[in-house]
């Protein structure tokens, strides 16, 4: 048997080569992993590098105005509020009126409001105060959390035309509503108007067979003829009734001597308003004041008597402890002039605007709303206006005032030769 043989001394591995050919191999498994980890890295990188280009690109092109602030200041805030920034103050918060003079302020007021919150967000608007067209601003301010905790984001939108919009839906659907009114209106007025039609009839053949029994130059007889007066113009009113039911034009306007209609108007009311006087304990007195030659003007002398009566029995249950009421009549420029004051409670500053709206009243269950509108009417289809305003010591003033007509020309004497 032959003897065995030993391998060459090259043949044999060397473990440090094995070492090293396994360092090597390890080192490429990991370039390659770090490879693999810097790309998606840098994909990452590169996502999160357009998601802001994108997110700044949405905030600036933004028609909203977005801030991060603090209590004591903006911290950050895009370029759209910058330019609300500038718009010219004071802004008046709706909810209760407070001002602020700058889109800041209003910010730091809100951002104040939320904090001051436990939860949840704060939506508000605010309105410029001291513009023809002011613009209306929604802003709603909600609390960071997370590591910006402490700070509220504020976004403001400029939101004019919906709030107008807004504005002239509840104005159609405002006026639907009164046309509604106006219509069940008529068809009451029109039972009505059938009603008084046939309890004026009565009275006035009563007042007829009355006046034969009296002395015509007795006092009697003036009351019976103010009575009949009243009642003529009742009978007017009801024919007026009518004629709204039916929706006829109105009544024919006429050159009116308004310091007849007065006259007429006191007597009707000073026997009620002395009674009332009399009985209450509480003086009332009645004061005219009508100069003669007072130019004539357009209207109706029954609906402008009415205006007239109705004025002063308001001035009268305005003073629920006496006083005076004075009516002046006075030349204005080219104007003739008519005012009722009195020395009552006044007119709430709240109410001023509305005071003459239909169905608007200040005397809650005992009034209808409808006297100062009608009067407002009749003085405006004759081409004039009334107005109401508060006396400075206490008390309201009615204002009416009618354009002055030219003296009618006096008829010629004589004939033709």
């Amino acid at each position: 048997m032959s003897p065995s043989r030993e391998p060459p001394p090259s043949a044999v591995p060397d473990p440090s080569v094995r070492e090293s050919q396994g360092l090597l191999r390890k080192y490429r498994e990991l370039m390659k992993k770090h490879t693999a980890l810097v790309r998606k890295l840098g994909e990452h990188t590169r996502r999160q590098v357009i998601t802001f280009k994108l997110s700044r690109w949405a905030l600036e092109t933004n028609d909203s105005a977005l801030a991060v602030m603090k209590a004591t200041g903006v911290v950050l805030a895009n370029s759209r509020w910058h330019v609300l920034g500038r718009l010219r103050g004071p802004w008046r918060r709706e909810e209760d009126g407070a001002e602020r003079m700058a889109l800041r302020d209003v910010g730091q007021a809100e951002a104040a409001a939320v904090l001051a919150l436990t939860e949840g967000a704060r939506i508000t608007r605010y309105r410029q105060v001291r513009e023809s067209q002011p613009r209306v601003l929604e802003v709603r301010a909600e609390r960071v959390t997370g590591h910006m905790q402490g700070q509220v984001l504020v976004l403001a939108r400029d939101i004019t035309a919906q709030a107008r919009a807004e504005e002239e839906l509840a104005s159609a659907r405002a006026t639907l509503l009164e046309r509604e009114k106006v219509r069940a209106l008529g068809e009451l007025a029109a039972g009505l108007a059938h009603d008084l039609r046939a309890t004026l009839d009565a009275m006035r053949l009563r007042l007829e067979l009355l006046q034969r029994d009296v002395d015509p130059a007795g006092q009697g007889q003036q009351h019976l003829d103010a009575l009949a007066r009243v009642v003529s113009d009742a009978e007017a009113r009801v024919d007026r009734l009518q004629d709204f039911s039916r929706r006829k034009p109105g009544t024919v306007l006429e050159r009116v001597q308004l310091m007849d209609v007065v006259r007429d108007a006191v007597d009707i009311v000073r026997g009620g308003i002395e009674h009332q006087s009399r009985q209450g304990g509480h003086p009332l007195r009645l004061d005219v004041e009508l100069p003669e030659g007072l130019p004539h003007v357009c209207g109706s002398a029954m609906e402008l008597r009415y205006v007239i009566i109705n004025l002063i029995i308001n001035a009268r249950d305005a003073m629920p402890r006496g006083g005076a009421i004075r009516v002046k009549a006075f030349r204005f420029a080219r104007a003739v002039r008519l005012t009722v004051e009195d020395e009552g409670t006044g007119i709430p500053e709240e109410h001023l605007l509305n005071i003459f709206k239909p169905f608007f009243t200040t005397k809650g269950d005992k009034g209808t709303g409808l006297g100062l509108s009608m009067a407002y009417g009749v003085v405006t289809k004759a081409g004039g206006t009334l107005t109401a305003a508060n006396r400075p010591e206490g008390g309201a003033v009615f204002t009416l005032t009618f354009p002055a007509l030219k003296a009618a020309p006096t008829p010629a004497r004589g004939g033709a030769r």
